[in-house]
């Protein structure tokens, strides 16, 4: 999951769910290929023709806040500050974090 700005740590942030019982191990083999796995989500989230994100990029039918707060372009905009292939200003970003 990502937003603008998470409420909880006054950042950008990036959550990554196990959601098998006791853990995968998902998050320790994705720590060793993250710059992969970050540019392959970039990609995939930004190359989806949708406007506002949907099951394909970053939605879960299984999400228990109904996909909200997701954010598809702060997703985009996260993964390229990330990876170095773009900057992103976060004064911006704050103007599109939903009021409380």
């Amino acid at each position: 999951m990502s937003t603008a700005l998470h409420e909880d740590t006054g950042a950008p942030t990036v959550f990554i769910y196990d959601g098998y019982p006791g853990g995968a191990g998902i998050a320790e083999l994705g720590w060793h290929a993250a710059d992969e796995l970050f540019d392959a989500t970039h990609d995939a989230i930004a190359g989806c023709a949708c406007s506002a994100g949907c099951p394909s990029c970053i939605q879960s039918p299984k999400c228990g806040n109904g996909n909200e707060p997701l954010d598809k372009a702060a997703a985009v905009d996260l993964l390229g500050y990330i990876l170095g292939k773009h900057v992103i200003d976060l004064r911006d970003a704050s103007s599109r974090v939903p009021a409380a």
